[in-house]
């Protein structure tokens, strides 16, 4: 944990795992939250390729099968955030904010601001200037997206949380119609800037930032 954190604030480093132990790992940490061992405990993590549908998602958004995918070496899940389909692959910081909105005193919407802030600290950081778009909520460069949102509450905690492309390999996003967007152009920082930083060291990076901006 650093230093600088809140005493009842947590950075859990995943590093590369299974969709699925994503989720466990979400559940656990959640039920530490509720039972008040921690106000916030932040999972930073990547994932193998994987499509997850969100609760507002439609069959429309996804352009394979099951199997076509599964042939293709990638998972799919449904999940219970907000939003439609997005796509996940090795190369992308991925951080799982598990927050108790009410200890900490947050709204839903400070919430996601803090995050497009910490998203857009940590994207200069590596040589790229984003504009966080609130009405569809995600860090983009001349309309490209470059990393994306999207949490879900319940009873006062949060799951899920937020992802940004590293890597330039972004095939799988043409799987999907991009959080519920048809031909929705999608960036990475490696095709920006040319150099694809460490994952594992963005992702605790980017964990850090939301942390410093969560917490009182």
């Amino acid at each position: 944990m650093d230093e600088r954190m809140a005493p009842d604030f947590e950075i859990v480093p995943l590093g590369l795992v299974p969709y699925a132990t994503g989720l466990e790992a979400q559940a656990a940490a959640a039920d530490r939250v509720r039972q008040g061992h921690r106000s916030g405990i932040l999972l930073a993590t990547r994932h193998p390729p994987v499509i997850t549908m969100g609760r507002r998602a439609a069959a429309g958004e996804l352009h394979l099968t099951r199997e076509a995918l599964s042939r293709l070496g990638v998972d799919l899940f449904p999940v219970d955030r907000g939003g439609g389909a997005t796509y996940h692959y090795p190369d992308q910081a991925v951080v799982y904010p598990i927050l108790d909105l009410r200890r900490l005193q947050l709204t839903v919407p400070r919430l996601l601001e803090a995050t497009g802030e910490a998203v857009l600290e940590v994207l200069r950081g590596l040589g790229v200037v984003a504009h966080w778009d609130p009405e569809r909520p995600g860090a983009y460069v001349d309309g490209a997206k470059v990393a994306s949102v999207g949490y879900h509450l319940s009873k006062e905690i949060t799951t899920h949380g937020v992802a940004m492309n590293l890597g330039r390999d972004l095939r799988g996003f043409g799987y999907i119609d991009p959080c519920k967007v048809r031909n929705q152009p999608v960036a990475s920082v490696e095709g920006l800037t040319g150099a694809c930083p460490d994952p594992d060291a963005t992702t605790r990076a980017l964990a850090e930032c939301i942390a410093a901006r969560v917490h009182p």
